[in-house]
């Protein structure tokens, strides 16, 4: 069971207020409980009271959601650690498929367990760019469920719990068809551990932020909603269909509209993804001059609301919005304390919001 023990006291300090302690546990202690969680091999449950919880649950990708407080949070988690629970009974044999299948809604035929070192391969990048590890996801190698040309993909159960899913393939090489395996688990790792958020104008931003490919990386936050993708596909497969009917004799049809419709929605996909990219950049330059050490990383638990916030306030009243957040939202406690170095004088107290 999730039991985070805290108390409430009244500091001496002014200007602080309530604020949460909590007994602290030796190091060694507490390092083993840490591995007991994230392991797999003993429980996936929780039950310290250190205070500094939060912002090791945080470093696993278990982020606080907006508005959430340190009881929510942890009630959260608590539910999220029973549902992972429930997938470690998800074996290669038929019992195994069938509770996976029951879990994601959707034939999975055999199944196998990935291997926590290749899940580990796209840890390494989300842990250098955003400051997480989130080996908590499931993660599967199936025999059906997966498309044609699907290197993967990220289903949500109906408790809004990520299941990993990758193509078989790529169980003993790096790279199938145009996909490399730590890129396309680390993409997804983005997703499943931004979901709490539920916000979308940066998403896929973060998540191509993973990519190797300047290209990827530019244009992949085009791409914020399925219908983006369809909607790009349309124009383009009719100019194909339009362009052989034509050379084929069958029909004689001018072929600049459908030029035209091919490259209009591109074009206009491009141009929404300028402004949305300017703000984010704007957004790193002013926190790095408030000096946090990893600004994207803060950026990855903000919402877009916030970004543009951060983004529009002059430089000589950030310190002061950063200030209020972090004294109302245990999201913003978290993120200030783990990225914005005590040495740059920060404005927040280190206690942990009701």
């Amino acid at each position: 069971m999730y039991n985070i023990i805290v108390r409430q006291s009244r500091s001496t300090r002014p200007g602080i207020g309530r604020e949460w302690t909590a007994v602290r546990l030796t190091r060694q202690r507490y390092e083993r409980q840490i591995r007991v969680i994230f392991n797999g091999t003993e429980s996936w449950s929780v039950d310290w009271d250190n205070p500094d919880t939060p912002y090791e649950l945080d470093s696993h990708g278990l982020i606080a959601a907006p508005g959430e407080t340190l009881e929510a949070f942890a009630a959260r988690i608590d539910e999220l650690l029973r549902t992972r629970a429930r997938f470690d009974l998800c074996t290669d044999d038929s019992a195994g498929a069938e509770s996976l299948e029951a879990e994601v809604g959707f034939k999975v035929g055999a199944v196998e367990p990935i291997d926590p070192g290749i899940v580990a391969e796209a840890a390494e990048k989300t842990d250098k760019l955003f400051g997480f590890r989130a080996d908590w996801v499931p993660a599967f190698f199936p025999t059906r469920g997966l498309g044609l040309l699907w290197g993967g993909c990220t289903v949500i159960t109906d408790s809004g719990f990520p299941v990993f899913f990758l193509r078989r393939g790529f169980r003993s090489k790096p790279k199938w068809f145009i996909y490399r395996r730590d890129e396309l688990l680390s993409h997804e790792l983005c997703h499943a551990v931004r979901g709490c958020l539920e916000d979308e104008p940066y998403e896929e931003q973060f998540a191509y932020m993973t990519s190797d490919s300047a290209f990827r990386r530019w244009t992949g936050n085009c791409f914020r909603r399925e219908w983006d993708a369809i909607a790009f596909l349309i124009p383009v497969v009719l100019l194909l269909v339009v362009q052989i009917t034509v050379y084929t004799g069958i029909l004689n049809l001018p072929l600049w509209p459908f030029w035209i419709a091919a490259f209009a929605f591109p074009a206009f996909l491009v141009l929404r993804n300028i402004p949305v990219r300017r703000t984010f950049f704007t957004a790193r330059t002013k926190l790095e001059k408030a000096g946090f050490a990893n600004p994207d990383a803060a950026l990855f638990r903000m919402t877009s609301d916030e970004i543009r916030t951060v983004a529009r306030i002059p430089d000589d009243r950030t310190g002061q919005y950063l200030e209020e957040k972090s004294r109302t939202e245990l999201r913003w406690q978290i993120l200030i304390h783990r990225f914005q170095p005590p040495q740059t004088e920060p404005t927040h107290e280190n206690s942990i919001p009701e």
